[in-house]
């Protein structure tokens, strides 16, 4: 290098450069920054009215098709980073939204579903209809693993989070949208949810 070259990558960026930089790549934080919530594909156990929990279940032909529906309506929200539930049918549907959009995905396992102990594989009609059944994660521990797994998250956003039906309710009920679980969220479904702002208090949540 001779003495009237000048190497900029060795010199401090700039409090200017700095902001631009931020500003082309936010960070993500839970409860200042909107993100996106993808449910997972219809299974054959879905289908069939099954609690499913914590087992491993396959997306059926059907829920494949929600999947990559769901990476068209996705491809045209900007994703910078993917966070799934490891559970296969939460998984699965990730890597085709991930494909999709050529963002990869993040494995988050405090993102699985609610374990129902002793209930999973039977029909949904037999569960118990009290909050907290012997064998079965309680449902403050199950809230509790949910939101932190939220707050760990910090890629640059948009952040799209593909997991299940309970934690989506967890995360409802948490922030104040739902106490009473009215709230749902379809299988395949896209929703956005907004954190309060400086000029509105509650939590927002919006199809796509």
């Amino acid at each position: 290098m001779t003495q009237t070259e000048v190497d900029f990558d060795c010199q401090p960026r700039q409090p200017t450069e700095l902001r631009e930089i931020a500003l082309r790549e936010p960070r993500f934080e839970y409860g200042v920054t909107p993100f996106y919530f993808l449910r997972h594909g219809e299974t054959y156990e879905s289908r069939e009215g099954i609690l499913q929990g914590q087992s491993e279940t396959e997306l059926s032909a059907v829920g494949r098709r929600m999947a990559e529906d769901a990476a068209e309506t996705v491809s045209t929200l900007s994703v910078a980073t993917i966070y799934a539930s490891p559970l296969k049918r939460a998984w699965n549907t990730a890597s085709i939204v991930s494909a999709r959009l050529g963002v990869p995905v993040h494995s988050l396992p405090g993102l699985m579903e609610r374990h129902w102990g002793s209930f999973q594989g039977t029909p949904k009609a037999e569960r118990p209809m009290i909050p907290n059944p012997e064998t079965v994660e309680t449902v403050e521990d199950f809230r509790d693993r949910v939101m932190n797994a939220m707050r760990s998250i910090s890629g640059p956003a948009p952040v799209l989070v593909v997991a299940h039906s309970g934690v989506f309710r967890a995360i409802c009920e948490s922030v104040g949208i739902s106490k009473d679980g009215r709230v749902k969220v379809a299988t395949g479904e896209v929703v956005k949810f907004e954190p309060p702002t400086a000029s509105r208090r509650d939590w927002r949540l919006s199809p796509i």
